[in-house]
């Protein structure tokens, strides 16, 4: 509570001594703008915790994301922003799940404040959303609430130091549920395991040949009853991107974890990367093709340290939107972790509004499986289909379609079944 009112009380002096800053010149730039989404997603999906048709795993439902975002430029240098957001979901299967209309919360809600003392440098206080790289380590501020929102509650600077060049900060807090700014119809939704504070820097450099970003992002995550071990997490880690001809470029990111999991030292490492190929117009329909890896180390219970790769703070569907759930029973919702892939991917052109991308990926783990689930003796994970058809209606509607298929290893127990996912989107937008 405590926490709240401070925030509520410093975000008011913030505005408050911004509006009494305004010129008269200032109040005739002033400038609002409203953005309203309305999104409508149809989710089903058979086995994809469990692997198991023997289990209650068949799911069914409807996903309606509702926001409104309002912002007010008083001048060319601040920012005012205010987002508010619902979704529900209305259960086809199983029956036994009541309908409610869940939460309205408050998404954004935040100052930016640009050029400060007339210098390259922008603040941004509050509640926002923060994605740096390709969110291979920051993207998601609180995982277990899916698509609906990615907020931290954070104060961020960006300083230009240079033409190409620039400095990211930001520390930031998420408590296990929204205890800090009001709602309606509070549910206690749980954001993340346990409430966790984060601390980063973040450099990208644009050079002649390359892009170079480099970051040291903590996170540290507070005991509770439920997870008791207290962990604290620094990932120390690095991309390229460069072009190699006209139509080829690659980027790849490698980091190093190091800190604590409990009294256990940390010590991980983790990386991807993809090389993307420009298709040349005389092939008709076939736009990109992508060759790419990932690994991700896993924890050897052999030894004192602990070796698992830890997402940090990038906890969301990068690979895929149905596997995320069939980490769940591992350590947790999109925890990647414990994984080595190679994957395949070809976008597809079909016209100027429709898009086709086909992937394959071989999924393996670092490590063997040490409990009832996975339950297997081996490190083949398996394989996995995705098909994505997107689809521009006007400019103001879009849709897609999502296919997923994934037939498990031995990293699984013997008897593991195939799963089935699918989801369908249609996105309003103003």
């Amino acid at each position: 509570m405590k926490m709240r009112i401070y925030l509520l009380i410093f975000i008011m002096i913030i505005t408050l001594l911004s509006s009494m800053a305004l010129t008269a010149d200032d109040a005739k730039q002033s400038k609002f703008k409203i953005n309203f989404t309305e999104r409508f997603r149809f989710v089903g999906w058979d086995n994809t915790i469990n692997l198991d048709d023997e289990s209650k795993d068949t799911y069914a439902f409807t996903r309606t994301r509702t926001s409104l975002d309002m912002h007010w430029l008083p001048n060319a240098n601040i920012e005012l922003a205010l987002k508010l957001t619902n979704e529900f979901r209305v259960y086809l299967g199983p029956k036994d799940r009541d309908f409610n209309i869940n939460e309205i919360f408050i998404d954004n809600f935040y100052i930016k404040w640009k050029n400060v003392a007339s210098l390259p440098l922008t603040l941004t206080l509050g509640r926002q959303n923060i994605i740096l790289g390709e969110g291979f380590i920051v993207i998601e501020g609180q995982p277990l609430t899916g698509s609906r929102s990615i907020y931290f509650n954070a104060a961020r600077f960006d300083l230009a130091i240079g033409a190409n060049h620039n400095l990211t900060g930001f520390i930031s807090y998420v408590p296990e549920t929204d205890n800090i700014l009001p709602m309606i119809n509070d549910l206690d939704q749980q954001l993340e395991e346990q409430a966790h504070t984060g601390l980063g820097l973040y450099y990208t450099g644009n050079f002649k040949r390359f892009k170079l970003d480099t970051y040291l992002i903590h996170k540290n995550t507070e005991p509770n009853e439920m997870k008791p071990v207290e962990s604290k997490i620094n990932t120390l880690g690095a991309r390229v991107t460069t072009q190699f001809c006209s139509r080829t470029s690659m980027s790849i990111e490698a980091a190093y974890q190091f800190g604590s999991y409990g009294d256990a030292d940390r010590k991980a490492f983790g990386g991807h990367f993809h090389l993307d190929y420009a298709i040349p117009d005389s092939i008709p329909l076939l736009k990109t093709l992508t060759i790419g890896g990932i690994l991700l180390a896993g924890d050897d219970p052999t030894t004192p340290k602990y070796e698992g790769w830890d997402p940090v703070f990038g906890r969301f569907p990068k690979w895929s939107e149905s596997y995320i759930y069939t980490l769940i029973r591992e350590n947790g919702v999109a925890y990647w972790s414990n994984l080595r892939s190679l994957y395949l991917t070809l976008l597809s052109k079909l016209s100027d509004d429709v898009n086709l991308k086909l992937s394959y990926f071989k999924l393996c783990a670092l490590q063997y499986p040490t409990a009832i689930f996975p339950g297997g003796r081996g490190k083949d994970r398996g394989h996995l289909l995705i098909a994505r058809l997107d689809i521009k209606i006007n400019k103001h509607l879009d849709s897609h379609f999502v296919w997923e298929y994934f037939t498990p290893g031995d990293f699984y127990f013997e008897w593991a079944d195939s799963s089935h996912w699918l989801r369908y989107e249609l996105m309003l937008h103003f």
